[in-house]
């Protein structure tokens, strides 16, 4: 098995929790978690992967959208009185969850790694921007974004423990 190959079988697990979270079928989960691993050593034969686990989970999304507009199909409600747009409240209740858990690794960022963070994904900011504004290199910049990308994809497990332990994922 690749490097690639086994730092993807380590990290499987939370690929595969973090697929479910997003849809209902556990069976499903497993392919795509299976498609995403494919893709992914496919990937780093064409070129180095500098973040395996952290692409994967990208990879996992695009993978997930994929098969979502494949078979996206209008269906109509039985009665349309019934319908509601509105998330259901166990759904509310596991994006607030998540969303405090993400604020906690957030915050547990060093301040620096966090600013550059903040520009790029909530300000709107370009690499260059956030470079100029801190007068950091681009450089700088890309390596900050990806630790914190890093630190912040493995931020919870499926449990809602923490999956991270300082500077790194978790076991």
């Amino acid at each position: 098995m690749s490097d690639v190959g086994t730092v993807l079988a380590a990290a499987q697990p939370r690929l595969l929790a973090y697929v479910r979270r997003r849809l209902r079928d556990p069976d499903q989960a497993r392919d795509v978690v299976q498609e995403t691993v494919v893709r992914v050593i496919e990937q780093e034969g064409r070129q180095r992967i500098e973040q395996p686990v952290a692409y994967a989970f990208r990879v996992a999304d695009s993978v997930i959208y994929g098969q979502a507009q494949r078979a996206h199909t209008v269906h109509e409600p039985v009665d349309a009185e019934l319908a509601c747009d509105l998330p259901l409240p166990d759904e509310l209740l596991d994006y607030r969850q998540r969303f405090a858990r993400f604020e906690r690794a957030l915050a547990a960022l060093p301040p620096l790694r966090r600013a550059v963070f903040v520009k790029r994904h909530i300000d709107g900011l370009s690499r260059s921007e956030i470079a100029g504004d801190l007068g950091l290199s681009l450089e700088a910049v890309k390596k900050h974004l990806v630790r914190a990308m890093v630190d912040l994809a493995g931020c919870v497990d499926d449990d809602g423990r923490s999956a991270r332990r300082a500077g790194g994922w978790g076991a």
